[in-house]
């Protein structure tokens, strides 16, 4: 008997594992589907116009849902197996295969009627709530019968090894509960969700844009950008925009040239050829302390604070571009406020700081000159996974304050999802552009930048 126990119990333990792990997984967006219902309800009844960022936020993270937990409908292990050992399911496993697929159309189709609602309110209500109410019954029942029909049958009919080959295929996948940069990715938004949420529906309520901007003037522009060290050219051709406003993030290899590109927009790179403007001025003829002043402001990789100067003398040296005065000391006080750690030990020699609050003191210095293009380099690089949340969080915080942020990044997976929009770039080329979730979703990318 005892024997028996312990060759059963194995089974029904890694069983009992990723069935947990998916009915988890189906809580967490089951609540996410209520709060949609009562947004709408409020819509509705109470005639309040919707908040587009805040649906826009809830898409996001139904569609990076399904992107990540179950990547793409041939990869769900889970139906594979079933399909082995229970031919009949085939059909209702090829209409929630579908559903997947389906899904990510609808919700497009949400997010347009949506921008329709919100340009014309009150006009195109109804079309969006009539879309929305069909699109999370379906959600509903989907989750309903992956729980009801599909998990019941595939307790019975399959074995152990079946079970630790799911179980495998989700620890590979890196799916919100098991991996870090996915938790990461699913963090930031759940983290945008609660934070604009109203608190009458069990949010922050936080002050935010309540509609997404038309396409926002053009703060930054590169085309055909051309630089070398020496004879050996390592920027080609390079073409980017950035809009004020708006976070974008750049991502690739160690060597593929970001960090050139950050330097070439602070002016410490020399170019060949190609054009850079900043708000219709042109960059090439730009001296590198005008770009300062006019808020062009880089946080160095590995932050480069001056460790024999105390912490308060980094911050003032900081606004070394600036007229001294009453506006210089209320903003040294923001920054304290900010970074209060930086206040305790502001008679402290930089050197002396730990590498987050060196960080921390790095982007308070690059706060000091007054931004409005911030270029961050790096900024999580070698910090411990809560300090790395702490500056992430800092880095929103910065965007809503009118901030526009460059952000070059070797955490892809969090840097693409705080980001409005992103860029890859391989040996010195961009290769891929699109929307931060857009990035996060291409198989390319998650498979070279985020190990999956």
């Amino acid at each position: 008997m005892s024997e028996q126990n312990q060759t059963t119990t194995p089974a029904r333990s890694r069983s009992e594992q990723a069935v947990g792990i998916i009915i988890r997984e189906h809580q967490g967006l089951w609540r996410v589907i209520d709060l949609l219902e009562q947004l709408q309800q409020d819509m509705n009844v109470n005639d309040q116009r919707p908040d587009e960022v805040l649906f826009n936020t809830i898409f996001d993270y139904i569609q990076h849902f399904s992107n990540r937990v179950h990547s793409q409908p041939t990869e769900i292990v889970l139906y594979k197996k079933l399909r082995e050992k229970s031919p009949e399911s085939g059909p209702l496993l090829d209409k929630l295969e579908r559903g997947y697929v389906i899904g990510h159309e609808k919700i497009n189709e949400l997010r347009e009627l949506l921008a329709t609602c919100v340009r014309g309110w009150p006009n195109g209500r109804e079309d969006f709530s009539h879309a929305l109410s069909r699109f999370t019954q379906a959600l509903r029942k989907h989750i309903k019968k992956e729980e009801g029909v599909v998990i019941p049958r595939a307790k019975e009919v399959l074995s152990e090894a079946d079970w630790t080959e799911i179980a495998e295929a989700r620890d590979q996948q890196n799916d919100p509960l098991f991996g870090d940069r996915v938790r990461d990715e699913f963090r930031e938004l759940r983290h945008q969700i609660v934070s604009y949420t109203p608190e009458r529906f069990g949010g922050l309520g936080l002050s935010h844009p309540t509609s997404r901007p038309e396409t926002g003037k053009e703060m930054l522009g590169i085309e055909g950008l051309v630089s070398s060290y020496g004879q050996i050219e390592v920027l080609h051709e390079i073409d980017l925009k950035i809009h004020s406003g708006e976070i974008v993030s750049l991502v690739g290899a160690n060597g593929a040239g970001k960090s050139t590109l950050l330097m070439a927009i602070s002016g410490l790179q020399p170019l060949d050829s190609g054009k850079m403007t900043f708000e219709g001025q042109d960059l090439n003829r730009m001296p590198v302390d005008k770009r300062v002043s006019n808020g062009i402001v880089q946080v160095p990789e590995g932050r480069q604070v001056f460790k024999d100067l105390s912490v308060h003398d980094n911050l003032r040296l900081g606004s070394y571009t600036r007229k001294q005065g009453p506006e210089v000391e209320r903003d040294l006080q923001k920054v304290y406020g900010k970074f209060p750690i930086l206040e305790q030990k502001r008679d402290n020699l930089a050197g002396e700081l730990s590498g987050g609050q060196q960080q921390m003191l790095a982007i308070g210095r690059a706060l000091m000159a007054k931004p409005r293009l911030l270029l961050l380099d790096e900024p999580s690089m070698g910090l411990a996974p809560l300090i790395v949340e702490e500056i992430f969080g800092i880095i929103r915080e910065l965007k809503e304050e009118g901030i526009t942020v460059f952000l070059v990044e070797q955490n892809a997976s969090q840097a693409l999802a705080l980001a409005d929009r992103g860029y890859v770039l391989e040996t010195g080329r961009v290769v891929l552009e699109g929307t931060g979730r857009e990035l996060l979703s291409n198989e390319k990318v998650r498979e070279a930048y985020l190990g999956m």
